[in-house]
Order: structure tokens, then C-alpha cells, then sequence
């Protein structure tokens, strides 16, 4: 028997057209400063043959000049997927339940990887019911099957080898028929005073047969030994959400317990890259791993912890308009 975290990582497509599939591993490399997104992704179009790809993309804080994004595009007829345990190899690289190898070259340079998944401590899943992931709508899942990990091996960056001795970091699967109409999502596990503290953020905008929806935002907290998951349905209208590029503002309130939060980076921190839904749809996302981040916490009025995290905090913002001044890289 496999574990929670193993089956939710088990890839869904079953060979027919309409679907895209994506495993992203994002952590940050403390001593460096450096962060990383690796993402094995999987497109079945409507119309046309599937691919499968492998993208990677780094990021210095100190030198956003040093950013780069490398992506291999492969026909899906070499792409190796595991039915009964987890296991998705693409051109030449693999990622299971417990690490992930590769190698891609591009125009920008080369990256390798061979990294090893610490211990799970939780699998999130980020809707709060079951029937929301199997059900037609949302048209993306997303789950972390390793969620809130250390990192453990190497990565290499146009020659330049950074060992991992547990890194935060995160491993997170989504799959659906078509993205969202506009998101934006942050993440971090690496909060200064606080190696316990976890944040997960998402706020989304859904494409419905009358046109675009309300904006759903869920949020997860973990600080002071104790989890508040902010992502039940009267929560996901609830929580409040600010967002304006390069800045994401935030509010929710669990009980006695408010959270605000600030996250934010400097413009040249973003990679661009495009994205296409199985409909042959384009959209664009903007991502950094090297974001600040400050949540305030209260409990009954009172202040009691205030959470920082200095470029080491994942932010995204995505949807179907390109933001004027970023390249797309990818």
C-alpha cells in the first residue's frame, strides 16, 4: 500500500486530449541566497500530438541579472509514467516521491539536479472537499504531496555546484483542463526566528459559463506549533486579497486569530514564462522565489508574533494578459 502523499502524486491523465499535468519543486539554497523552481510538466492539446517538458529556473537575490530559465520540450511518446507508484521521467530526468534528477541545457545555460525530499510531514491539499477534485470545476487541482520539506543533494547552475543539506523547500502537483482565469500564489517555509512556521496563499479567479468569477482566496498558516488552515468555503470569500503587481496584500481571520500580510519583490526579481491551456489558450506567469514576505498575528486584538522572511518567500502572479517590462523567458 502506498502512502497519502504517494497516491496524490500519481499522475491523472489517462492518454486523451484536453489535459495538462505539471510537478513544480521550488526551494531555496540559504547559503547562497539562491532559489529554484524545477517543473516536469505534461500537455495533451485538444488538437495535436502531447508533449512533455522539463523547465528550470534559477534566481540570485543578490543579482537579479544572474536569473536564468532553461525549458526542453519532448514528444510524449519517450515520457515514462508510473501507474502503481509515482514516477514521471522526461527527457532523461525523473522526479518520484522522494527527489528528483535532471539536466536541461537552453539558450541561457545549463542546469543539473539530484535532490532527495526530506521527510513529509503533511500532504496539503489546498480545497478543503473531496468532491472539489474530482468534479468538473475548479478545472485545476492542486495538491502538495510534499509539502513544507528539506532539501537534501545538489543543483548546478552553468558550472557552479550548490550543495543542499536541507534546504526549504516544497514539492507540489496540479492537473486539470485549463488554468485560471488569473491567480496569485505565494509560498514560504522559511521564516526567520521561526524554522516551524509555514505560509501557503492562493487566490484565484475561475472562467464559469457566465464569464469570470468572484476571486477565491485560501490561505494556510503554521506558527507557533499550531496549523490554521484558512480554506473553507465561507473562508475562501472571506479572505482578503490585494493584489497588484509586484505586491500581494492579505487578511484572514480564524476565530479569535487575525493574519495580515505583505509580500512583495522588486520587479526585476520575476522570471516570465507563457504557459498554454489544452484549448491552445496562451497565458503568462511571473514568478520569483526571493520575494519578502511580513505576516502579523494576532490572537483576540493582541499582537503576538510577526513572521519575516528576507527573499526567500515564493510569489506568482498569472492570467491572460502580459505584464509590460518582464521578458517572457520560457
Amino acid at each position: 500500500m502506498i502512502s497519502e502523499a504517494e497516491r496524490s502524486n500519481i499522475t491523472r491523465w489517462s492518454g486523451g486530449p484536453g489535459h495538462y499535468e505539471v510537478y513544480y519543486i521550488k526551494f531555496n539554497h540559504t547559503g547562497s541566497a539562491t532559489a529554484y523552481w524545477i517543473r516536469y510538466t505534461l500537455l495533451a492539446p485538444l488538437s495535436g500530438g502531447a508533449v512533455a517538458e522539463l523547465w528550470g529556473v534559477s534566481f540570485d537575490s543578490e543579482d537579479p541579472s544572474k536569473n536564468m530559465a532553461v525549458k526542453g520540450t519532448f514528444p510524449v511518446s519517450g515520457t515514462e509514467i508510473g501507474k502503481d507508484r509515482f514516477s514521471f521521467k522526461v527527457g532523461g530526468a525523473t522526479i518520484s516521491q522522494t527527489g528528483a534528477s535532471g539536466t536541461i541545457r537552453g539558450k541561457e545555460g545549463t542546469m543539473r539536479w539530484d535532490l532527495r525530499f526530506g521527510p513529509v510531514a503533511r500532504v496539503f491539499r489546498h480545497f478543503p472537499y473531496d468532491f472539489l477534485y474530482s468534479a468538473g470545476f475548479p478545472k485545476t487541482k492542486v495538491v502538495s504531496p510534499n509539502f513544507s520539506i528539506k532539501v537534501y543533494g545538489r543543483v548546478e547552475v552553468n558550472g557552479r555546484t550548490y550543495e543542499c543539506k536541507g534546504e526549504p523547500g516544497q514539492q507540489t502537483h496540479l492537473w486539470g483542463t485549463k488554468h485560471a482565469e488569473r491567480w496569485t500564489w505565494a509560498s514560504c517555509n522559511s521564516f526567520k526566528g521561526d524554522d516551524t512556521a509555514v505560509f501557503e496563499g492562493l487566490s484565484a479567479q475561475v472562467r464559469t459559463t457566465g464569464g469570470p468569477g468572484p476571486a477565491l482566496t485560501l490561505l494556510f498558516v503554521r506558527c507557533g506549533g499550531k496549523d490554521y488552515p484558512l480554506n473553507g468555503i465561507v473562508q475562501l470569500l472571506r479572505n482578503r486579497s490585494e493584489s497588484a503587481f509586484p505586491t500581494w496584500r492579505l487578511g484572514a481571520v480564524h476565530g479569535g486569530m487575525r493574519f495580515t500580510g505583505e509580500i512583495g519583490a522588486p520587479a526585476e526579481a520575476f522570471v516570465g514564462v507563457e504557459y498554454t491551456d489544452p484549448d491552445g489558450e496562451r497565458l503568462w506567469c511571473y514568478n520569483t522565489e526571493v520575494a519578502n514576505m511580513e505576516l502579523e498575528v494576532y490572537d483576540h486584538g493582541k499582537k503576538v508574533e510577526v513572521l519575516t522572511s528576507a527573499q526567500s518567500c515564493a510569489l506568482e502572479f498569472g492570467g491572460r494578459t502580459m505584464l509590460p517590462g518582464i521578458p517572457i523567458r520560457i
